[in-house]
């Protein structure tokens, strides 16, 4: 007997195909995004980390932060670090995974259902975090995310749609209920395709209260139902009696008259067009329904974030200098001081360590770049023992251990050092704290064993030593402010 041309699989066979086969790096990038703590210490260079890792992301996050959409004043940001003190960790880290939700979707786009619902999404998304920042809320970024997410399936399904997207077509004009066409069909809704892809890829809890319409007295969700609504009435028509229905609803939600209402979601209809062409979502603009009578405004583009190397150190350079001024937290700082060295320089692997003086031992705590969670755990050398770590720590100047300097370190090479490390050449500057060694500085071009230079070596310097004067900073501010 002759298998049906598209036979019918499951809800659960559905979200593992999308998982595993249409979008697993998604998976992957987005589990750690959405995991990323702004409760941790090393929360700024950890999210840093997760988004320099992929250079596509972080010239698009650098480009939306340097965006009139993220940064009306136009201050320059060269630097993820730097974009998360400034707009902020959660801001910063819906961008990211907002971009990695977008980049495979773009690349399966083949139906105009797929751009509607793209752009859905984000006229949802502005809406709904204006409503959210409208009414007081300290979390208007997580509300931002979960609407964007919230037709999360319904994208997946027609970007993915296994040859059912006829299929589905035909049933929404035999069904007058939505969920009841999807079920013909797939046997199962789109909805519960959010759902699904949610909990599987464990993204938003917001979300996942919305989806579940079990907490409808919860601020954050009624603001996500309330964009929802608003943004399938204005299809049907900025005047239309629906639209005017939920303005009223939202009005009364946020405490605002009519008229500040209407200002207040015309003005995100157009915001939800240039926040989609920064993303780059270009083709789901036409898809956004704005205000009777407006003409279809988007921001120039302002291009990719793209500078020569040595641009790029004197404009982190100056970032640090500006953070030093501010007294800016000293994780942001030293996270900024590492992608420097990651990203200017063009280093490999990048780690900044610290001594501990309850076990005596030297530990990574911030690392960029290759091998980084291998990194992490072997890089625990004890100081208890002579070695080239524990030699360099007791001096304040810098050390490039290259084919000149090898001969007189050897003795100090501990297999320990060797196996972790295994590089030709690397640069090493300590961190001196009130006149002692407290950590150092290390990077290296391991994987390409690329040779290092002086220039190279003398900026490489350039940065390292603004920790050192970051702690000082730091350390004064403390002392006077007891």
């Amino acid at each position: 007997m002759e298998q049906p041309e598209n036979p019918i699989i499951g809800l659960k066979e559905w979200t593992r195909r999308i998982s595993e086969e249409e979008m697993p790096v998604f998976a992957h990038t987005a589990r750690s995004i959405a995991a990323a703590s702004t409760d941790e210490d090393t929360s700024i260079a950890n999210l840093a980390h997760l988004i320099l890792r992929d250079s596509s992301m972080t010239a698009r996050v650098l480009r939306l932060a340097n965006s009139v959409v993220f940064n009306p004043s136009g201050q320059p940001i060269n630097t993820i670090s730097r974009a998360i003190v400034l707009l902020g960790f959660n801001t910063v880290r819906s961008m990211a995974l907002s971009i990695a939700l977008l980049e495979p979707l773009l690349k399966g786009v083949q139906h105009d259902h797929a751009l509607e619902e793209m752009a859905r999404s984000f006229h949802a998304a502005v809406q709904a975090r204006a409503i959210a920042q409208q009414r007081g809320s300290t979390e208007p970024e997580a509300v931002f995310v979960a609407a964007l997410l919230s037709r999360l399936g319904r994208m997946a399904f027609w970007c993915f749609p296994y040859g059912r997207a006829n299929d589905l077509d035909a049933a929404y004009k035999k069904y007058s209920d939505q969920d009841q066409a999807e079920e013909s069909v797939l046997g199962f809704s789109l909805k519960q395709l959010s759902t699904s892809l949610n909990q599987e890829w464990s993204l938003s809890t917001l979300l996942t209260d919305y989806l579940s319409g079990h907490t409808p007295e919860d601020s954050a969700v009624i603001d996500l139902d309330l964009s929802n609504t608003l943004i399938l009435s204005v299809e049907e028509g900025w005047g239309g009696v629906k639209t005017r229905e939920c303005i009223k609803t939202i009005s009364e939600h946020l405490g605002l008259t009519i008229e500040e209402t209407n200002l207040l979601v015309e003005s995100c209809a157009h915001e939800a067009a240039n926040t989609a062409k920064e993303y780059g979502a270009e083709a789901a603009i036409k898809f956004i329904p704005l205000p009777v009578g407006d003409e279809q405004e988007v921001s120039e583009d302002i291009g990719e974030i793209h500078v020569a190397d040595q641009s790029l150190q004197m404009n982190i350079l100056r970032e640090l200098t500006t953070m030093l001024h501010e007294k800016t937290d000293l994780n942001a700082i030293l996270g900024t001081i590492s992608e420097g060295i990651y990203r200017a320089l063009g280093m490999e692997r990048t780690i900044i360590a610290f001594t501990s003086p309850q076990d005596n031992v030297l530990r990574a705590k911030y690392t960029l770049g290759d091998e980084k969670e291998r990194f992490r755990k072997c890089f625990n050398i004890s100081l208890a023992e002579k070695n080239i770590f524990s030699v360099l720590l007791k001096s304040k100047d810098a050390f490039w251990l290259n084919e000149k300097t090898r001969l007189v370190m050897k003795p100090f090479m501990t297999k320990e050092i060797e196996d972790c490390i295994d590089a030709i050449e690397f640069f090493v500057m300590p961190i001196w704290v009130k006149d002692k060694g407290r950590g150092l500085i290390y990077a290296d071009c391991k994987r390409s064993g690329r040779k290092l230079t002086m220039e190279e070596f003398q900026t490489f310097i350039h940065f390292s030593e603004y920790a050192s004067i970051a702690f000082d900073l730091l350390s004064n501010k403390a002392q006077k402010a007891n």
